[in-house]
């Protein structure tokens, strides 16, 4: 099953290569097949076939195929492998057909199945931890099922699913505020924040698939789909750009003070996302597909890098004990610092060309100063937190007293970092070139392009002054805990309404289930049942007696007849 994970990976490497190619010749087809017709409406399977789909498709299959030739290695030991892949292919064929689905309806498909699966993958290693990360997984994302039923619903009398006709919110004005909302749950935005750092108890391949191009890009996803709905509603673009610039900020801050290697990564991923949604706010939506393709590449390998490390420490995740990686492990150490240089937009990486062109035109719109405020502050967090953990990973101290379990990386890892790092380096110039709306962009002046290089000494005078102050007013415990709980929000949640329910679980005992549920239930069933025979006892002994009585009178008047006679 190992080899059928390289030849898997391979194959689906070379799908994405083919898509790639064909995607800017492709022009924009719908094929569609017709379920179940009535007279006002009916049910059909559609398949969206155009650019953008092409071109996302290549990118998950690009990250998919490098990701099963890594399983080989870092799942190699595992008991129930086949299981792990089956459900790995189950995940990337759900993200396939939301990608390629346009009708509502049959998107459920692909959308249902990626809470699913996900729900199943979270869980994978069967304990406490993994079952709880998966709950919580699993309940937040089904908000955003439920929104999407209420959204078909309330489709019902338009004859059809296609959410992507502008035409659907002249009569359903309040359906871009549902559709925001629900999509938001699948992109962890807030308040839904907290189930992406939960999620990190599943296995790296999958944490790497999920956090660059499934998952949480599928909210994503749909909201490109559904832009010029969006672009009808002011208060759903102000809701949007609103929840995207504090999510921004929240998870930039708390990315400065984790400590878990893989939660970093996925807070980054979280503020990642939320630089895509405030592009769309703006009307952006060329830059922000740009940006989901050029992220998935880069993310994708970080975090193939930074499971290499785990799995080499003896799946220690502390960024505290792994220090002096540089030595031991210089390939993988090598593609993480690509990786991390492409996050933050290094000159001339994928991450650049995505990144600088969102906060280039943003700055072109003309929003209030407040926006601006904080969308620089949410890229500065953006370099300190991948500063620190560069810094931590390859010349901090080795605090731990785990060593390196093997002398030399594999041939595996090395095939499996290639792809991706060429897709780092290269994707946002190729993707400039073959989409004809990125083809030409807004360039500030050399003076404000070389600003952004202040921002790596500033991220550094940052670190040494986190390292060397712990004592001080801005570093106190209490900052840093409601950092890196991340602003309170795994315990408002999380862990406030589970509190809620256990302290008030008695009174629901009480009051519910031991007490009016009962009578309404089997008790009271019990008493008018026996109420109900009891009456029709003695309505039956009333009736024999009645009976019984007239027997006997006839009986003895036919008696007396025959003794007259």
């Amino acid at each position: 099953m190992v080899q059928f994970s390289k030849v898997v990976g391979s194959l689906f490497l070379g799908v994405g290569v083919f898509s790639l190619l064909i995607s800017s010749q492709c022009p924009m087809q719908i094929l569609e097949w017709s379920l179940w017709f009535s007279y006002s409406f009916g049910i059909s399977f559609s398949i969206l076939l155009d650019c953008s789909s092409f071109l996302f498709i290549s990118t998950v299959m690009m990250i998919s195929g490098s990701v099963m030739v890594y399983c080989s290695w870092y799942m190699s030991d595992e008991v129930y492998y086949n299981r792990f892949v089956l459900l790995v292919l189950l995940f990337v064929g759900s993200m396939v057909f939301l990608i390629t689905i346009p009708n509502l309806v049959c998107v459920l498909i692909g959308w249902d199945g990626l809470g699913i699966t996900s729900f199943l993958l979270v869980i994978y290693y069967q304990n406490n931890k993994s079952l709880g990360a998966g709950m919580v997984t699993a309940l937040v994302n089904r908000i955003g099922d439920v929104l999407l039923l209420f959204i078909i619903g309330s489709m019902m009398s338009e004859g059809g699913w296609l959410l992507y006709e502008n035409s659907l919110v002249v009569e359903n004005l309040y359906l871009p505020i549902v559709l925001v909302v629900g999509a938001i749950t699948k992109s962890a935005q807030m308040p839904f924040s907290a189930w992406l750092p939960a999620a990190m108890a599943a296995p790296t391949p999958v944490s790497s698939l999920v956090h660059s191009s499934t998952l949480v890009t599928a909210g994503v996803y749909l909201l490109l789909r559904c832009s010029s709905v969006l672009e009808e509603s002011g208060l759903a673009m102000n809701l949007l750009k609103s929840l995207s610039l504090v999510t921004l900020v929240m998870a930039g801050s708390a990315a400065l003070v984790e400590i878990d290697l893989k939660k970093v990564i996925a807070l980054s991923t979280l503020s990642q996302l939320s630089m895509m949604l405030f592009s769309l706010s703006l009307g952006l939506t060329s830059v922000c597909f740009f940006h989901l393709v050029a992220h998935a590449s880069f993310k994708a390998l970080l975090f193939l890098c930074a499971g290499v490390v785990i799995h080499s420490n003896f799946k220690t995740q502390d960024i505290r004990c792994l220090g002096k990686s540089w030595s031991v492990l210089p390939v993988s150490m090598a593609f993480l610092t690509v990786a991390n240089m492409s996050l933050c937009g290094v000159p001339f990486l994928s991450g650049f060309y995505s990144k600088d062109m969102i906060i280039e035109l943003s700055f072109m719109v003309g929003d209030n100063v407040g926006v601006y405020m904080l969308e620089i502050l949410g890229t500065l967090f953006t370099s300190w937190y991948s500063l620190r953990l560069m810094l931590n990973l390859m010349f901090g101290l080795n605090k731990g007293i785990s060593r390196v379990s093997f002398g030399e990386e594999n041939v595996t890892l090395k095939m499996a970092y290639f792809s991706l790092a060429v897709m780092s380096v290269g994707v946002g110039w190729v993707v400039s070139q073959v989409v004809v709306s990125l083809s030409n962009s807004v360039h500030l002046f050399l003076f404000d392009k070389s600003l952004a290089m202040g921002f790596i000494p500033l991220a550094g005078l940052v670190y040494w002054f986190s390292l060397n102050q712990q004592e001080s007013v801005f570093w106190k415990k209490e900052a840093l805990w409601f950092l890196s709980s991340m602003w309170n929000l795994k315990s408002m949640t999380t862990q406030l309404p589970s509190k809620f329910l256990v302290l008030y679980s008695d009174v629901v005992l009480v009051s519910l289930e031991k007490g009016w549920l009962e009578k309404v239930g089997p008790q009271g069933a019990v008493v008018v049942l026996k109420s109900a025979s009891k009456l029709a006892q003695t309505y039956q002994q009333y009736q024999f007696l009645r009976m019984a009585l007239a027997s006997g009178l006839i009986l003895a008047s036919g008696a007396m007849l025959s003794a007259l006679i």
